[in-house]
This record gives structure tokens, sequence and C-alpha cells, in this order.
């Protein structure tokens, strides 16, 4: 009895100890939203300081508790963008302060916040970037060549020595564990299975991928030039023949105006603001900039009506891709993508859709169902795309049928092209581990998607069939939405990537430019004056407590792992995650971009 009743307490006392636990964690939360939900104050003289650290998400959460529970940035780049904006016409804000710390945002992603910060120095204040003990890497320097002056701590490393593109490729892993890829694919470029079934690059695939990296170099080397005042043709021989490999080169070649620790960039700042020695500087990073209301600034709305902005972003899958209470799986699920723009297509307040697109592509039958939803939209009222960072395959699939598609010039594109893949593991389990396979069947064609054999040649020419017939159909709806014919689409198609710029030569985009553009662009053609305009984002996003329910545990551990992490395990969870996704889409049709196309 005295052991019952002792654990009994026991047992008592621990629930109680987690029901303290809960509610204090509750009321922690609570005191936390109410601080986040605020509308900052800003006094007059304050500069705005923009943090580049890591990647810059395409849309983080609304709801203030996954923002600050969440592994993700503070802030997305439409929030930096809009900040930007604001600052221009606040009297408050007297200059910006980019504080570089190892930039690993897309390059399509710092095009567009380097053209806000242009934009903003037009207003006549100052924009000062400065890298700390961080060092500047290339896409830092990228970003910071947009500011007025620019300053690098000393001892710290400089990279300016031009761009690669690297590929990995496992058909040498797989041939040592006796896996076969089974392949079957449309179009002469279209890569993606390259990386299971050889060791290097094919020729049209290195003639891709060469003119993607040289675009964005041209883009680079274009932006510095035009910023530090020198030719592209010396930046290209300094790359080449004397690459400054710390900030004391690039100091003394004209990279850079100075080399200065942090607290003396503060001195500058306080010299621009008229602050005795040793005066605060008052400050708000762009985050809590992003949550001032464009009214108090004096930026009023124009037009009697909205612009949806619908958020697509990650590989493409059918279904629903909820993700935990921490935030989404990153996935570009095709059912709330439908909803989204059924939801744009019956609200009579919404005049105009952008949709705002980042994928690789994914799913077949996912990008067609999400084509249709477009497709509807357009039909009763304007629907623009706007591509960040990727929007190929079927990132184009879907793209295709806007009335305007508009890119950066350094975002990638096209990839018009299918593939299936299986993998034939009989010579793993057979000859490596010694495992037996037979079976029994009503038909020769029952085992066609099984991975214990290889293709029979009935069976390959069955998938070619298929995987011709969703590429033609593929080729019938970029024809249609781009007004060319299904011939002229082939030429340009066969699986190529394409930068955004090259894109806007062959007739797959229409202009270059970012989503306030494509926005701006949208207003227009919806007849809402010049702008700007009220701009609605779909689909919503679930608060926390609506996913905390969920998958709890597991984004718990996913939380844990993206702290922790180091930037190779990140990059081998990446690959380890597509190889499983393909092993789960064994035998479907998919409409995706090479593995990975990350210009370094």
């Amino acid at each position: 009895m005295r052991f019952l009743s002792t654990l009994a307490a026991s047992v008592l006392g621990t629930l109680i100890a987690v029901g303290a636990l809960i509610l204090f964690l509750f009321l922690f939360i609570f005191a936390i939203s109410l601080s986040a939900d605020s509308t900052p104050q800003v006094q007059p003289g304050t500069i705005l300081t923009l943090d580049v650290q890591g990647p810059i998400p395409e849309r983080v959460s609304d709801d203030p508790l996954t923002r600050q529970l969440s592994d993700q940035p503070d802030y997305d780049a439409s929030d930096v963008i809009s900040a930007l904006s604001k600052a221009e016409n606040d009297s408050r804000i007297s200059g910006v302060w980019i504080r570089l710390k190892g930039s690993q945002a897309s390059w399509a992603t710092l095009e567009e916040i380097r053209a806000a910060i242009t934009d903003f120095r037009e207003s006549g204040k100052p924009v000062i970037a400065s890298s700390g003990d961080f060092g500047m890497l290339e896409k830092d320097y990228f970003l910071a060549s947009a500011a007025d002056s620019i300053f690098a701590g000393p001892v710290t490393a400089f990279e300016f020595n031009g761009f690669y593109l690297p590929q990995t490729f496992f058909k040498g892993t797989l041939d040592k564990l006796g896996v076969e890829p089974k392949v079957v694919r449309a179009g002469q470029y279209k890569s993606a299975v390259e990386t299971f079934t050889r060791n290097d690059l094919s020729d049209n695939n290195e003639e891709q991928l060469q003119a993607l990296v040289e675009t964005q170099y041209d883009v680079f080397l274009s932006a510095i030039a035009e910023s530090r005042s020198i030719d592209m043709s010396q930046l290209r021989d300094i790359a080449t023949s004397n690459a400054p490999m710390d900030a004391g080169p690039a100091r003394d070649l004209g990279m850079i105006d100075d080399i200065r620790y942090t607290d003396q960039v503060v001195d500058v700042l306080r010299g621009i603001l008229g602050l005795e020695d040793g005066g605060d500087v008052p400050i708000i990073d762009v985050a809590d900039y992003s949550r001032v209301p464009a009214s108090e600034v004096g930026i009023e709305t124009t037009g009697d009506g909205r612009v949806a902005v619908i958020y697509g972003s990650g590989q493409i899958v059918p279904g629903d891709a909820e993700g935990g209470p921490f935030g989404s799986t990153g996935m570009m699920a095709s059912d709330p993508l439908i909803e989204a723009f059924e939801d744009a297509r019956e609200n009579e307040s919404i005049k105009a859709v952008v949709f705002r697109i980042d994928s690789p592509g994914g799913s077949a039958a996912a990008s067609e169902a999400i084509w249709r939803a477009v497709e509807r939209t357009k039909a009763v009222k304007p629907v623009i795309v706007s591509m960040g960072s990727l929007a190929a395959s079927g990132g184009y699939y879907v793209a295709a049928p806007a009335d305007s598609i508009v890119a950066t010039p350094s975002t990638i594109t096209g990839s018009i092209g299918v593939f299936g893949l299986l993998f034939n593991v009989e010579g793993l389990l057979t000859e490596k581990l010694g495992v037996g396979i037979d079976d029994v069947r009503t038909s020769d064609l029952a085992d066609i998607y099984s991975p214990f054999s290889d293709f029979s040649e009935q069976e390959r020419t069955l998938l070619a069939s298929s995987i011709d017939r969703t590429y033609d159909t593929f080729l019938q709806r970029v024809a249609e939405g781009r007004n060319m014919s299904v011939d002229e689409v082939d030429a340009i198609a066969q699986g190529r990537v394409w930068s955004g710029r090259d894109a806007k030569d062959v007739g797959l985009v229409d202009v270059l430019g970012g989503l306030s553009d494509a926005v701006r662009i949208a207003g227009e053609k919806a007849g809402l004056g010049d702008g700007p305009y009220a701009v609605q984002t779909l689909p919503r996003q679930k608060t926390f407590f609506e996913r905390l329910n969920e998958d709890l545990s597991g984004q718990a551990a996913h939380l844990y792992f993206n702290r922790t992490a180091t930037d190779l395990e990140r990059k081998m969870q990446e690959k380890r995650a597509l190889i499983q996704y393909y092993l789960s889409q064994s035998g479907k049709v998919q409409a995706r971009l090479p593995v990975d196309l990350s210009v370094q």
C-alpha cells in the first residue's frame, strides 16, 4: 500500500509540475504575443537596420507567436522591401544600416532587395553597409554595393573570385549498392535524373548550367561596376588574377570604402545624425519597422479594391502539406493553392491576383490541378505571375496561363519537360544482402512499378508513351498561355533551364522585375489607379495554436535540428529528403528541376 501511495503521489506531483510548466509556457507565449503585436514607436533621427544573415524566406508567418518561437528569420523579403519603401517616406528615419552577417539568400531575392535599397537612396538619405567581423562573401558584397559607403572589419575575409555551380552525382554509389535507376524522360535537357544515371555533366546539361552561371555573373558584375564606378573588364581581371582574399586589398582596389570596427561604424552614424561622441544612436530593425502602418508615414492606398498575392513556395505536391506549429513543410501543396485561387476569384473586393511562385516543380498531376485554378481565375480577373528564385518545370507549368509573367534576371525558370524515375533494388537485395525474391501475378504488366525488376521493353514503351503525353500537354499549356505555337515552345523547351534574363529573350517571361513590379502591373490592369494598392496575402496561414496539435513532436525535433545543424548537415538533409521524395513518387510523372542549382 505504501508503494501505491508513493507512486500515486509521484504521478500527481509530476502532473502538477507539467501543468504548471504548460501554464507558464502559455503565459509566456501570451506575453510575447502582446509585445509582438503592438505598433512600434519610432523617434525622430532613427536608423533602420537590416541584419542580413542566413536565408531570407519568401514568406514568414503572420502569427507573432510562430515568428517568435520558430526557427524562421524574423522577416521575409516582402517585409524588407516594404520597410525600405516606408522608410523612404518616413521623416523619422534618417538612414539605413545594412549589417552583413553571412547571407544565404537566393540571388533573385537579393536582386529585389538591392533594387529597393537603390530606390531608398533616391530619397537622399544615406545607406551604410558593414560586415563587422563576419567578413564579406560575394552575396554580401552584391547587397552592400548598393550602399553609399561600405565598411569591412579588420582581418576579415573578402570573396571576389568568380562563380561556380557544383553538382553531385550518385551513379557510382548506386552501382556499389546494386541499385539501378529506371528512367523515362521527355526533353533532351531534362537533367533532373542525371544525378542518378551519370558521374558527370552531360553536354546538354553543361551547356544550360554554364549559361545560368554566366548570366548570374553578368548581373553581379554589372551591379558592382555601376555602384563602385569600376569597369567590368577590370572586375573580371580582379576575379581572375588578383582576387582580394581579405578586406585590405579590397579597400586598395576601391571595392570598399574603408576598414572599420563596428564601434567606428557607429561613429559614422553619429556623424550623420549630428550626435555627440558617445551619444546613443536610435535604431529600429526591419522586423519591427515592418509593423508600422503605411498610413502612419503618409502612404495611402489607391483604388476601390485590393490585389491578392498568392504564395506558392516549395516542391509541388498533391493534396495538403500543412506543417506543425513551428512553420510550414516547405511544400507547394495543391489543395491550399486551389482554395486560395477560389477565394480570390469569388471575393469581389479583390480585383487582381499576383501569383508569387518559388518552386522547382514536382508532381505533374498537382501542377495540372493548380494550372486549372490559375486558368479559371484568369477568366474573371487579371492574374500576374511573379517568379522568385525558382519557377521551373512544374513551377513554370502553373505560371503559363498568367496574363503577364515577371521575373528577375537571376530567376531560374523554364525546364519545360517531364520524367519518370524508379529504382530497381533487386541487385542490392539478392546479390548484396542475399534476399530471395519471387512473386505471383495475373498479368505480365502487374509489376510495372516494382522495385524488384528492370523494365521490360513493353513496360518501357508504355511508360514512355505516358511521359510523352504529359510532355505534349505541358507544351500545349505553355503554347496557349504564351500565344505561341507548340513547335515554337518545343524549340525552347526540351527541359532546358533558363535564367530570367534569357527567358525574356526567348518569350517565356514578359517583364524583368520583382514582386512589387508584379503588384503594380496587376493594379494597373485592374484599373486601380497609380498605386500603391491594398494587398491581401493568401493562402491564410494557420496560427501557432491552430498548428499546435498537428505535429508538435516532429516539429520540435525539426526546430532543434535547424538551430544546431551545420551548413553541411543541412545540405545533406536536403539531398536525403529529395531522394526520399523520389522514392515516394516512384512511377509518378514528375516535372521538376535538377537537384540543386545554387550558384556559389
